[in-house]
């Protein structure tokens, strides 16, 4: 049994790990003390304590008050001394819940049956000597019952704290408001961090993945994990970059060394041609079986030269670029006449549509998609057109064929891949010529495609779409060579 590959070495937890970790807890800590605030605030104050305080004060007083109520100057004097020693607000009603000296915003407890003193359960209570305490949304409201000399109840005193309770309930929601503020400003920067660095590294995946090998994502040596991870992304582009234009390059160098063997091949052949030609009897079974194989043979040959030269061309571009391109600025009608006369294609374009391309990489391109066309209608019309649609040349090939299923156009750019209609091994063909057509098309900053005929007729069209040329100069005299 073979040993377990080994672990890659632990990485140590470094400043992305503690910003995210020490954020949290503060979070944690920040709301437990708020929680603790708020309990303190709303617990410490005006307990049953409190209200055994007022009581004592109030029962102190209690004679006082009961002189004081046939003397209003006096009775406002002493609301006002007591208001002052409990530091509350402080109001005397009538039993029947009339204001008679105080603090007239002063509130009584409130019950089901009324208000103040004309609720008869809380009458019933005060005539018992019961002082009322009632606790709600707000801070509590107290009364208390002032006796006349012979026991009946003269009148109710009030007391309440007034709007201390709003003021600690709006410090309480400032401070909550605060602290969500601190802690929102706390976490932007790291999650701002992160999200950046995230998308940058999401974008840096999406165009490796799309094949631009030689995009880096910027990332500090010296940085976090989040920085390491877009190191290991770097790293990874690099050797897929290193291994795939190592293994173009082998196709390269093997395809441009075939060449010579198959151009001495291409010489036997013919000069067996010719040896077969000049034989006593040319008609002999054995010379037509020779010359029918010879035949086969030289074919075979012209497809392997055009095989190698598509590699030779491909890798050219793959491991060139952009650089390799010879740009001229010519005329195209010349040229698309010349390469739509060899498979009988009907040319429609502008006399005067110049464009900036590689002449060499536009006439292959041309080829490959009209020797497709012919290949696919044998005996049908192939068109051949170009056209100026805004600021791109449009080349189109349509043929009268089966035409491309929506599902296989876009595979059919792929290299070695072909339909299933043309696998046929006798119907030639290896699946290079569209991918190297695709090729051409990038190299000069366009695309290609593979769509319906514009008429709707049956069979396909296949359109390339490159830039044309900004620079007014005339054409090149020479674009009409070969």
């Amino acid at each position: 049994m073979s040993d377990p590959p080994p672990r890659p070495p632990s990485t140590p937890r470094a400043g992305l790990f503690r910003r995210i970790y020490l954020t949290f807890i503060l979070t944690v800590v920040g709301f437990a003390a708020l929680v603790a605030l708020a309990v303190l605030s709303l617990s410490d104050h005006y307990d049953a304590a409190w209200v055994e305080a007022v009581d004592v004060a109030v029962a102190a007083r209690e004679d006082e008050l009961a002189r004081a109520l046939a003397d209003p100057p006096a009775l406002a004097r002493l609301l006002q001394t007591l208001a002052a020693e409990l530091d509350l607000r402080v109001a005397v009603r009538d039993p029947e819940g009339n204001h008679l000296a105080g603090d007239p915003e002063t509130r009584t407890p409130r019950g089901r049956g009324g208000r103040g003193g004309r609720n008869p359960r809380h009458l019933a209570r005060l005539q018992r000597g019961e002082p009322i305490v009632q606790r709600g949304d707000r801070d509590p409201a107290l009364a208390f019952g002032i006796f006349a000399a012979d026991g009946t109840l003269a009148a109710v005193l009030n007391l309440d704290t007034g709007d201390r309770g709003a003021a600690r309930t709006r410090q309480l929601a400032l401070a909550l408001l605060g602290l969500l503020l601190a802690l929102a400003l706390g976490a932007w920067p790291l999650a701002r961090s992160l999200t950046r660095r995230l998308a940058r590294l999401e974008q840096g995946a999406g165009r490796i993945a799309a094949g631009e090998l030689g995009h880096r994502v910027p990332a500090d040596h010296d940085g976090d994990e989040l920085e390491r991870l877009g190191h290991a992304f770097n790293d990874m582009a690099a050797q897929l970059e290193a291994m795939l234009r190592g293994q173009r390059a082998l196709l390269t160098n093997v395809s441009h060394e075939l060449r010579t063997p198959v151009a001495r091949m291409r010489v036997l052949v013919e000069l067996l041609g010719e040896r077969l030609a000049g034989a006593p009897d040319p008609e002999h079974p054995v010379a037509v079986r020779l010359r029918r194989g010879i035949g086969e043979l030289a074919e075979d040959l012209l497809e392997l030269e055009g095989l190698i030269s598509d590699l030779l061309t491909s890798g050219r571009l793959d491991l060139a670029g952009g650089p390799a391109l010879q740009r001229t600025r010519a005329e195209l009608l010349p040229l698309l006449t010349r390469v739509g006369a060899r498979v009988g294609a009907r040319v429609r374009c502008d006399p005067d549509l110049v464009a900036e391309v590689d002449l060499v990489l536009v006439e292959r391109l041309l080829a490959n998609l009209l020797h497709n066309a012919r290949r696919a209608c044998p005996e049908g019309q192939v068109d051949l057109t170009a056209a100026r649609e805004g600021a791109a040349l449009v080349l189109a090939v349509e043929d009268e064929g089966p035409g491309i299923a929506p599902a296989d156009r876009a595979q059919i750019f792929d290299p070695f891949t072909r339909l299933d209609a043309a696998r046929a091994r006798d119907q030639g063909g290896v699946g290079l010529g569209l991918y190297l057509c695709r090729q051409i098309a990038q190299a000069h900053g366009g695309t290609i495609c593979a769509e319906d005929r514009r008429d709707g007729a049956r069979g396909a069209r296949l359109a390339v779409w490159l830039p044309l040329a900004a620079d007014p100069s005339p054409p090149h005299p020479t674009a009409a060579a070969p």
